[in-house]
């Protein structure tokens, strides 16, 4: 059994990692309700940094999985994760809605290209243009594919 002080230690440095990660949450959710993301850019970066926060409340919850810790300590550290995931799933909804309105946008934008080939011109005249908006399309594909996992 470890001595005393080592144990009060050991509990300061579990206080102060759940007090920082607290912190770090309610910060991310102070950021979040002041400024609501419009770009999918911003919409990506909040979701990388809500998955952070889950690493850091996972973390957390498994450095209070100790012999001395009581239930309401790990309920609490449970909470936190909860908090973390709530955030990182709004956030990735987000991403996957700005994936799937890239694609309908690439989409629009090809279709609209080959409508607007002059029925008198050459597909070699208007070739490498459609071509450039089909690899948007595809593109945007890949890009709604790996956010999806397949």
């Amino acid at each position: 059994m470890a001595p005393r002080g080592d144990q009060h230690q050991w509990q300061k440095g579990v206080d102060m990692r759940r007090t920082t990660g607290a912190l770090v949450g309610l910060m991310m959710i102070v950021a979040t309700a002041a400024c609501s993301s419009e770009t999918p850019e911003e919409n990506t970066q909040e979701a990388c940094s809500a998955a952070e926060q889950l690493t850091v409340a996972l973390d957390n919850f498994d450095m209070t999985l100790s012999p001395g810790a009581t239930v309401d300590e790990v309920r609490d550290a449970r909470d936190s994760v909860r908090q973390a995931w709530q955030e990182l799933d709004a956030a990735a909804d987000d991403v996957a809605q700005d994936r799937g309105q890239a694609l309908d946008e690439a989409w629009e934008d090809f279709e609209q290209s080959v409508d607007d080939v002059n029925g008198d011109a050459t597909i070699r005249d208007a070739a490498e243009s459609l071509r450039d908006d089909a690899v948007e399309v595809q593109e945007a594909r890949d890009a709604l594919a790996d956010d999806l996992g397949c």
